[in-house]
């Protein structure tokens, strides 16, 4: 029993049919995978850094910056020890050039007001902390005596990630 050419010609054209098909739906489905993984690894960075920002704060016995009901980018605050420790972001030259858009890395910085002498006090590297990246926006509004506002926005890989949040300080004091 012989096969003519026509049938295996039509044979292998519908076997090549098929794994073009497979592969295609395999590709696809590992590319949606992707990008759902893209996106939970950003939200997951941006529940770490809006958790890590919020912890900073819930330190903090009086705010400084911004006044009440103010707008700014820098979070002042003094601890339960009278350190002035501040929350601003820098922009990360790698993320904006790798975004084409300003993109900052949100820091904090506590400033030990023991250490003040005649002068300004002096910097130490150890009291520089990264709380987040990817940030390309952030708010801090004082609601009132003992609560900031925080809106961020995030960015990576051309999607934009919003959140808003409240942080209460621990010992809630008076605006100075």
């Amino acid at each position: 029993m012989a096969f003519t050419m026509a049938e295996v010609l039509v044979v292998v054209a519908i076997a090549s049919l098929f794994s073009i098909l497979v592969f295609r739906f395999y590709f696809q489905a590992n590319r949606s995978q992707t990008i759902l993984l893209d996106g939970l690894q950003m939200q997951t960075a941006v529940v770490t850094g809006v958790n890590k920002v919020l912890h900073e704060i819930r330190n903090g016995r009086t705010f400084i910056v911004p006044a009440l009901k103010e707008k700014s980018s820098i979070l002042s605050f003094s601890d339960f020890e009278n350190n002035i420790v501040s929350i601003y972001p820098l922009k990360n030259k790698q993320l904006t050039k790798d975004e084409g858009e300003d993109i900052y890395d949100l820091f904090c910085y506590t400033t030990e007001t023991n250490k003040f002498g005649g002068g300004s006090p002096p910097h130490n590297p150890k009291n520089l902390r990264l709380l987040c990246s990817f940030v390309k926006n952030v708010t801090f509004q004082l609601s009132n005596s003992s609560s900031v506002t925080i809106s961020f926005t995030f960015m990576k890989g051309g999607k934009v990630f919003q959140a808003i949040s409240e942080g209460p300080l621990m010992n809630s004091g008076d605006i100075l």
